[in-house]
């Protein structure tokens, strides 16, 4: 009698029938390169063929005497064998264990496989699951100046092959639908983070995003931007000169209004500014040569790094294209407000020839 009689007369005697669907468990009784055939209770043989082994025939993961459960998917083939499959068994066990997850609000690892316009596709035991783009956290997101899409596809892209923490926010076998969130994943760490957070903390952090008006930085699960303004005390033109993605550094809050957070970091440092005008006070005389003007008004140079403002209306025009200054021009006046915020003085000019003239004209014309 051939081996294969033999479990087919084990089989005849069995009293135990498997639905499809079912899951049944047993042990190993032979294996070769093409299928595994497995003892199941009450006597029933089971067939692995190659395809439903999930590998285990290619990696000699199995022998004889193994326990192994699987998926039942026809009760009896032609031979009158369970015909059985490993690979679904295991897709089962891990939907099902998605559904555990999400609704303890568990935290897993995935990996990412794949990237598309719209987000991440990653692998848990299997199975394909999709995390958003709008789900990333603030370090990953694929921020980018115009929200160019071919740019934030390659952005996309260099997360394939890494492992991402991330939490289940929806399973829908029916439709084969699996979705992660890595914000969500962190969210706890955020919320206790902006809890503790105040007006004037300093905090150590990385940058998360280099845009022309600024960068983004995220520390303890938040983000936040510094503006251009607050990048120095000088001037700043293009903050991707100075600045990169993943650089460490030192943020002070300036801001707090819900989510958002504005940071800075030229305010960690004393504003040189500060030193420069020191000799200088309100009700002061001073001069300086005009620089440029526009509908504030007339800048002129009082010292080195040191500007003074005289407002339009002094010169007695309504727009700054009927001004009948000159560049290097000296003009005087006195200090009404030493203005640290916009870095310049606040000055109002000295009455000179020009306004003695229009006065006289001012009062002939009054007389007549």
């Amino acid at each position: 009698m051939t081996e294969m009689s033999d479990l087919l007369a084990k089989h005849a005697a069995g009293v135990i029938s498997y639905k499809a669907g079912e899951t049944a468990k047993g042990a190993v009784i032979h294996v070769n390169p093409f299928r595994i055939l497995v003892e199941l209770q009450g006597g029933v043989t089971g067939i692995i063929s190659k395809k439903e082994a999930s590998g285990l025939l290619s990696d000699d993961a199995v022998e004889i005497g193994t326990e192994l459960e699987a998926a039942v998917v026809n009760p009896e083939n032609e031979q009158g064998l369970v015909v059985l499959s490993l690979k679904r068994a295991s897709q089962d066990m891990a939907w099902a264990e998605l559904n555990n997850i999400m609704d303890e609000g568990r935290i897993i690892k995935v990996k990412i496989f794949e990237a598309n316009k719209g987000g991440l596709m990653a692998n848990y035991k299997g199975l394909r699951a999709f995390l958003p783009v709008s789900q990333l956290t603030p370090i990953n997101y694929p921020r980018v100046d115009g929200a160019d899409s071919g740019q934030i596809y390659q952005k996309l892209q260099e997360h394939v092959g890494k492992e991402f923490v991330v939490r289940v926010i929806n399973v829908d076998r029916e439709s084969g639908k699996i979705i992660v969130s890595e914000k969500a994943a962190h969210e706890e760490q955020a919320d206790k983070t902006r809890k503790n957070l105040s007006v004037g903390d300093v905090m150590k952090g990385e940058v998360s995003g280099v845009l022309k008006y600024g960068i983004f930085v995220t520390f303890d699960g938040v983000e936040g931007l510094v503006h251009l303004s607050e990048l120095d005390w000088g001037h700043v033109s293009d903050p991707s000169r100075h600045y990169k993605l993943g650089d460490k550094v030192e943020v002070m809050v300036i801001g707090i209004d819900g989510d958002k957070l504005s940071l800075s970091i030229k305010r960690l440092t004393e504003d040189p500014w500060k030193d420069k005008v020191k000799g200088f006070k309100e009700g002061q005389k001073v001069s300086g040569r005009v620089i440029r003007w526009n509908a504030q008004g007339v800048y002129t140079e009082i010292a080195q790094d040191v500007q003074g403002l005289f407002p339009l209306d002094q010169f007695g025009v309504s727009d700054y294209s009927e001004l009948k200054v000159k560049e290097g021009e000296e003009i005087k006046g006195t200090i009404v407000t030493i203005n640290f915020d916009s870095h310049r003085l606040e000055l109002k000019k000295e009455e000179g020839e020009e306004s003695t003239k229009k006065e006289e004209k001012k009062k002939k014309k009054e007389k007549e």
